[in-house]
């Protein structure tokens, strides 16, 4: 069963290896945490929040690379068997892990992500085809940055309106409002507050 959440992670997260796919799944990462340890022999070039730990990794050392307040793994080693018995170990204690391109051993799955600011969409084929959600994503990218201004506008309003029953019919109004989506539109944030603000005053 596949159920997408949105995880609220404080803690370490650790990638194994250093090759592209590990690169990629270090960019993507980095978007939420500073957190970040890279274990592998050798690494492309890594962030400067990044802790890199040149080692060999074998099946034998796999835990000694594994901290105790580890929130996250990811498998990205060549050697498809060391990435099996690390998400092997980490199912088995209760760690979130993820094997790059191998669904079966991961309990977490990355979507692919189109982020604006706060904004965050994400979209997953539950591993059966990460071309087509890279595609989706690609077009989503087109508009989302017009979409992420409304989260500047809605939320202040909606901060205000907590525990009223008319909550979304007020948040409906200004949305609708043709002037205001203009003004956001046109990335007139300022005025497009401002008017929202009166849209609230009259429908509150």
């Amino acid at each position: 069963m596949k159920i997408p959440v949105v995880l609220n992670i404080g803690d370490k997260v650790v990638i194994f290896g250093g090759g592209k796919v590990a690169i990629r799944k270090v960019e993507y990462l980095s978007k939420f945490t500073k957190n970040i340890s890279v274990i592998a022999e050798k690494a492309n070039t890594l962030p400067k929040h990044v802790e890199f730990i040149k080692a060999s990794i074998t099946s034998k050392n796999i835990l000694k690379f594994i901290p105790k307040n580890t929130a996250l793994v990811i498998a990205a080693l060549s050697d498809s068997n060391i990435n099996h018995e690390i998400a092997k170990w980490c199912n088995n204690h209760n760690i979130l892990v993820n094997v790059v391109d191998d669904i079966e051993p991961s309990n977490v799955l990355f979507p692919a992500l189109s982020k604006n600011n706060d904004l965050n969409i994400s979209i997953s084929t539950s591993g059966k085809c990460p071309f087509l959600s890279r595609k989706l994503r690609e077009d989503i990218d087109l508009w989302i940055e017009e979409k992420s201004r409304w989260l500047e506008i809605l939320s202040p309003i909606r901060e205000k309106l907590v525990g009223m029953d008319k909550k979304n019919q007020v948040l409906s109004k200004i949305y609708d409002n043709p002037e205001i989506q203009k003004l956001v539109k046109a990335g007139d944030i300022e005025n497009a507050l401002k008017k929202a603000w009166e849209v609230f005053n009259v429908y509150r």
